[in-house]
């Protein structure tokens, strides 16, 4: 009985001093010969050593006038005033599915149906949260020129365009699945 449990014992340091130094090595390997496509197609969004202040704000890449720059800010605050009581929401469901998940006087029948119908409410609030930014998205573009539009699309579509390749590059079965209420 002693011998195996000496014998464990050693077994388990030498796991962890094998992975310790896996670990080192992992982060002594530069990152250029494993650099995900994400990060080749959009370099400078991922280089450690560029400066965000080097990168151009959107009023800067839009040109924005000084009006355009304070009418933005009331609609950004407008839009941050409208969806924090949303975000409460949400985080409220949240820290009640996760009450759930650690009752145990709840059998997990139980536990899966009250969760399913939190993160019903939970994807209906983020739709809530989605329909505002979006009126917040036009009500930004409603104070720009013809020019800064074009520009503005330009930007959002380099922002989907990452958000895919982030999406598609992510570990495998990152994503939760939906509840049955929204699946079709």
């Amino acid at each position: 009985m002693k011998k195996s449990l000496i014998i464990a014992g050693l077994a388990a340091s030498v796991l962890l001093t094998s992975s310790m130094a896996n670990a080192a090595v992992s982060q002594s390997v530069p990152s250029n010969d494993r650099q995900p496509a994400i990060e080749k197609q959009f370099p400078q969004k991922y280089d450690k050593k560029f400066d965000k202040k080097q990168r151009p704000s959107i009023d800067e890449r839009l040109k924005l006038t000084e009006e355009q720059k304070k009418q933005a800010h009331e609609i950004r605050m407008q839009g941050h005033e409208q969806i924090k009581p949303v975000f409460e929401k949400i985080k409220a469901k949240k820290a009640e599915i996760k009450e759930i998940a650690e009752n145990t006087k709840l059998s997990d029948e139980q536990k899966t149906k009250k969760i399913d119908a939190l993160e019903v409410d939970i994807l209906k609030l983020k739709q809530e949260a989605r329909k505002i930014r979006m009126q917040n998205t036009k009500d930004f573009e409603a104070i720009l020129t013809p020019e800064q539009k074009a520009e503005f699309n330009k930007m959002k579509q380099e922002g989907r365009k990452m958000h895919k390749m982030r999406k598609h590059h992510g570990p495998k079965g990152s994503q939760r699945p939906m509840p049955p209420a929204f699946q079709r």
